[in-house]
C-alpha cells in the first residue's frame, strides 16, 4: 500500500513541478510551488514512515533515499526561486525532471 502512494505522490510531484515550471505567471509560478511543496511533504513523511516500519532491515537504504529526497527538495526549491526572479534555468529544470523519473523509479522497485 506505501509503494502506492509513494508512486502516486511522486507522479503527481511531476505533473505540478512541470506545470509550475512551465508557467508564464509568477502567481501560477507560486501556486505550483505551493502545491508542489505539500506533494514533497507528504512524499518524505511516507517514507518516514516506512524508515520505521523497516528499521532494522532497510535503515541505511532508508537514509540514503531520504537524503535523495531531499537533495531533491534543494533543486526543486532552487529552480522555482530562478523561475520567479529570473525566466529560469532550463538546465536546471531538466535537471530536476530527471531526479524526480529516478525517484519514480526507485520509488516503485525499492518500497
Amino acid at each position: 500500500m506505501l509503494k502506492i502512494i509513494v508512486a502516486v505522490l511522486i507522479i503527481i510531484l511531476i505533473l505540478t513541478t512541470t506545470t509550475g515550471l512551465h508557467a508564464k505567471i509568477e502567481r501560477k509560478v507560486t501556486n505550483w510551488l505551493e502545491l508542489s511543496r505539500l506533494f514533497f511533504f507528504l512524499l518524505l513523511t511516507a517514507s518516514i514512515v516506512h524508515t520505521f516500519l523497516h528499521f532494522k532491515t532497510q535503515l541505511l537504504s532508508n537514509l540514503v533515499w531520504i537524503i535523495f529526497l531531499i537533495l531533491i527538495y534543494t533543486l526543486m526549491e532552487t529552480a522555482f526561486r530562478l523561475k520567479r526572479e529570473t525566466f529560469g534555468n532550463p538546465y536546471l529544470t531538466a535537471l530536476l525532471f530527471i531526479a524526480l523519473i529516478i525517484a519514480f523509479g526507485i520509488g516503485c522497485w525499492w518500497i
